[in-house]
C-alpha cells in the first residue's frame, strides 16, 4: 500500500535532497547568528538585482529538476500529451492528419477530429506556448522562462496589490523555493503558465490603467484557453477588481477575445462545433457510463475505465457533497505541502487571510485559491501524484504567496523561510519528488538519443507516453525521416508499413519496471491480417452504450474491445463505429471473434451489409465462452467503417481479413 505523503519524513539519499539540507541547517545557522544583518542587507538590494537573481535561481532550479527528478523530458501521460499538442500546433495546426490505418496512431487522449484528423484533448493555451518552443527547436526551455516570469509577476502582483515592498520581497524568495513550482515549470504542464496568468491578471486589472486593463484581459483570455475553470475565476476577479471602475470593463473583456478565439477554434478543429468540449468528446468515445467525465453532482459521475479502481471504492453510490467535500479535503492536506514545502508555514496563509482581512488587497487575494477550491469541488477525481501535489490548486500559488508573505513579514520571522523551506523539503517534501522521479522506471518513454544512429525509417513504440513523446505530425515519409506509431501486434503494423513502402522497421521497447529501453529491427508478420479490436481503441464512434479495453483468457492476445450498454435493464443497444483496412482491394471473407453468452447477440453493419450473430446459433466455440464466424463476403476497396450493435454487454475480440490468395493456399 502507497504509504500517504504525511506518513514519511527524514532525509533521503536523494542528493538534491541532501543539498538541501545541508544549506537549510546553514542558513539557519547564519540567521541565528547573523540573521538581522542579513535582513538588512537584503532590504537595501535594488529590485531589480534581486527580483532578476530570484528569477533566475527559479529558472536554473526548474532546470535541475528536469534534469534531476523528470529525467530529461515529460514524464506524465497528461505531459506526454500536451508535448504532442505543441509539436501539432507548432505547424500551424490543431489537428493532423495520420497514415492508415489510424487505428495504429489512436489512443489515450487523443480524438479523431470529425475530418478524420486526430487532435489532442487538452485546451490549447498552454500547447501555443510550447509550439513557441518547438519553432525555435527548444519545447523543454519554455517551462523554466515561465519559472522566472512567476517569480517577477509574484512579486509585481503582491507589490500593486499590498504595497509593500518587504513582502513582495519575500513572496518571490518563497515563488523560487517552491518545490510544486519547480515541478510544475519543469514538466510540460499547464499549471506554472496557468499560475503566471492569474497572478498577471490580478496584478494588472488592480492597477486600473487602460494598459494594465489591457493586459490583464489578455491574460485572462489565454488563462480560459488554458485551464477554463480557472480561467472563469481570474475573469471573475478582475471584473470585481473593476467594480467602481466600470468604464475600464470593455477594455478587460475586450482584451479577452483572443484566447476565447483560441480555444473556440481548437473546439472547432477537434469535434466540428466552436462550443464543443473536446474532454467531453474524448470520453464520450472511451470511456463510461455516457457522461461519467463531468463537472457536477450525480449517480453516473466518474469514469469506470481510466479511474476504476477510484470510483469503485469512493463513487459507488454516486458524486454528491459529501464525496466532494472527502476530495476537496484530501487536495488541500497535500495543498498544504505544495505551497512552501512545510506545512506549518502554509497554516499561515489562511492565518494572514483572516487577520489582515480588513487591508487593501488582501481579500483579493483570499478570494482567489478559495474561489479556485470551489470551482474544482464538483470535479470527482482528486487529480493529484507525486510531485505535482494537489494540481488543481497550484494555479493559486503565487497569490498565496503573497498572503504568506504577508504574514511572515507582520510576524517579523522572514528570515527564518529560506532555511524552513529548504529543510522541509529535505525532510518531508522529497519524498514525493523522488516518487514522481521513480515511477515508470525513472525516465521519459521515448527519447531520440535511445535510437542511436537510426534516423530513418518505421518506429513502432509500446506506451502511450512513448508515442505522444516519439510522434511527429509532419513525419510522413519514412525514407526521409522517422514516422513513430503505436506497436499493435496484428494487422494495423503490417498495413501501415506496406502504405509506408515497406520502410525498415524497428521496435521501441521500454521497460517500465527497469526503465531500459532497446531498439530492435521489426518485420511485420507477411500473414497477419488479424485486426485486434482493442486497437482501436478509443473508436471512431459511440452513438449509444460505451466502450473501453477489457481482458479475458480466451480472447487472442488477451484482450478486446468491451462493448458495454448504459443500462443493464434494457435501453438501446451499444452502438459503436471502428474502422477496417483492406491489404488492397477486394474481395474478402471477414471473420469475426467476439465473447459473450451462448445467447448474446452481435450485430455488425459494413457498408450496406448487416449481420446478427448469435453464439449458439452462428459460431464456433473457442472456449472459455468466445465465439468466431465467418460473418461477410464483401468488396472492400479502402478504410472501411465497421459499426457493432449489441444489446447486452459484448466483448468483441478480432476481425480477419480472408482473400481469395490466403484462400487458395
Amino acid at each position: 500500500m502507497k504509504e500517504h505523503p504525511y506518513l514519511t519524513f527524514g532525509p533521503t539519499n536523494d542528493g538534491v535532497g541532501l543539498a538541501a539540507l545541508a544549506l537549510g541547517v546553514l542558513l539557519l545557522v547564519v540567521v541565528l547568528v547573523r540573521g538581522r544583518a542579513l535582513g538588512a542587507l537584503l532590504d537595501r538590494m535594488p529590485t531589480r538585482w534581486l527580483v532578476g537573481a530570484l528569477a533566475l535561481a527559479s529558472a536554473l532550479l526548474s532546470w535541475l529538476y528536469l534534469v534531476h527528478y523528470l529525467g530529461g523530458g515529460p514524464r506524465i501521460i497528461d505531459a506526454t500529451a500536451y508535448w504532442l499538442e505543441g509539436r501539432a500546433l507548432s505547424t500551424g495546426h490543431f489537428a493532423f492528419d495520420v497514415p492508415e490505418p489510424s487505428g495504429s496512431f489512436r489512443g489515450r487522449f487523443l480524438l479523431p477530429a470529425p475530418d478524420g484528423k486526430l487532435s489532442v484533448i487538452f485546451p490549447p493555451g498552454y500547447p501555443l506556448l510550447l509550439a513557441a518552443g518547438f519553432s525555435f527547436g527548444a519545447p523543454l526551455v519554455m517551462g523554466p522562462l515561465v519559472a522566472g516570469l512567476v517569480v517577477v509577476a509574484t512579486y509585481l502582483t503582491t507589490r500593486t496589490l499590498l504595497e509593500d515592498e518587504r513582502v513582495a520581497r519575500v513572496a518571490a524568495l518563497v515563488s523560487t523555493l517552491c518545490a510544486c513550482l519547480r515541478y510544475h515549470t519543469a514538466d510540460t504542464m499547464s499549471h506554472g503558465l496557468s499560475a503566471l496568468l492569474f497572478a498577471v491578471t490580478l496584478g494588472c486589472a488592480a492597477r486600473k490603467a487602460k494598459g494594465s486593463v489591457a493586459l490583464a484581459g489578455l491574460a485572462a483570455g489565454w488563462l480560459v484557453a488554458t485551464r477554463p475553470l480557472t480561467g472563469i475565476v481570474a475573469l471573475a476577479l478582475g471584473l470585481l477588481a473593476l467594480w467602481r471602475n466600470k468604464a475600464l470593463v470593455p477594455i478587460l473583456l475586450a482584451a479577452t477575445l483572443p484566447g476565447i478565439a483560441l480555444i473556440a477554434a481548437h473546439a472547432r478543429a477537434a469535434t466540428g462545433s466552436w462550443f464543443g468540449s473536446t474532454q467531453l468528446a474524448y470520453y464520450a468515445l472511451s470511456d463510461g457510463p455516457p457522461g461519467c467525465f463531468r463537472w457536477g453532482f450525480g449517480a453516473g459521475i466518474g469514469c469506470r475505465f481510466e479511474h476504476g479502481d477510484f470510483v469503485k471504492e469512493h463513487l459507488a453510490n454516486g458524486f454528491g457533497a459529501l464525496e466532494a467535500l472527502r476530495v476537496t479535503v484530501e487536495r488541500l492536506a497535500l495543498h498544504g505541502i505544495d505551497i512552501a514545502n512545510f506545512v506549518p508555514l502554509a497554516l499561515l496563509v489562511p492565518w494572514a487571510a483572516f487577520r489582515f482581512r480588513s487591508e487593501r488587497g488582501v481579500r483579493a487575494l483570499a478570494l482567489a485559491p478559495l474561489l479556485v477550491v470551489i470551482a474544482y469541488s464538483p470535479f470527482y477525481y482528486p487529480a493529484s501524484y507525486p510531485g505535482a501535489g494537489a494540481r488543481l490548486f497550484a494555479d493559486a500559488l503565487p497569490l498565496e504567496h503573497a498572503l504568506l508573505a504577508l504574514a511572515l513579514t507582520r510576524l517579523r520571522v522572514a528570515r527564518f523561510v529560506p532555511a524552513a523551506m529548504l529543510l522541509g523539503f529535505a525532510l518531508h517534501a522529497v519524498h514525493e519528488h523522488r516518487a514522481l522521479a521513480e515511477r515508470e522506471g525513472g525516465k521519459p518513454m521515448f527519447t531520440s538519443s535511445a535510437l542511436g544512429s537510426v534516423r530513418q525509417g518505421l518506429v513502432f513504440v509500446g506506451t502511450d507516453h512513448g508515442f505522444l513523446l516519439g510522434h511527429d505530425p509532419e513525419a510522413r515519409d519514412p525514407r526521409r525521416t522517422l514516422v513513430v506509431a503505436r506497436l499493435r501486434g496484428d494487422a494495423h503494423d503490417r498495413i501501415l508499413w506496406e502504405r509506408l513502402g515497406r520502410p525498415r522497421a524497428y521496435y521501441y521497447d521500454y521497460d517500465v519496471d527497469r526503465g531500459t529501453t532497446a531498439v530492435t529491427p521489426l518485420h511485420p508478420n507477411e500473414r497477419a491480417y488479424r485486426y485486434e479490436a482493442e486497437a482501436e481503441w478509443p473508436p471512431l464512434a459511440v452513438a449509444t452504450g460505451w466502450v473501453h479495453p477489457d481482458f479475458r483468457e480466451c480472447l487472442s492476445g488477451g484482450a478486446g474491445l468491451h462493448l458495454r450498454t448504459a443500462n443493464q435493464s434494457g435501453g438501446s443497444p451499444t452502438n459503436v463505429t471502428v474502422e477496417l483496412v483492406p491489404p488492397r482491394p477486394g474481395r474478402y471473407d471477414v471473420l469475426v471473434g467476439w465473447l459473450a453468452d451462448p445467447q448474446g447477440v452481435l450485430g455488425i453493419t459494413i457498408g450496406a451489409s448487416r449481420v446478427s450473430l448469435t453464439g449458439a446459433r452462428d459460431g464456433e466455440s473457442e472456449g472459455g465462452g468466445c465465439f468466431r464466424a465467418r460473418a461477410f463476403s464483401i468488396e472492400l476497396s479502402g478504410p472501411t467503417r465497421v459499426r457493432f450493435e449489441a444489446p447486452r454487454d459484448v466483448i468483441v475480440d478480432y476481425l480477419s481479413l480472408i482473400g481469395d490468395e490466403a484462400k487458395k493456399r
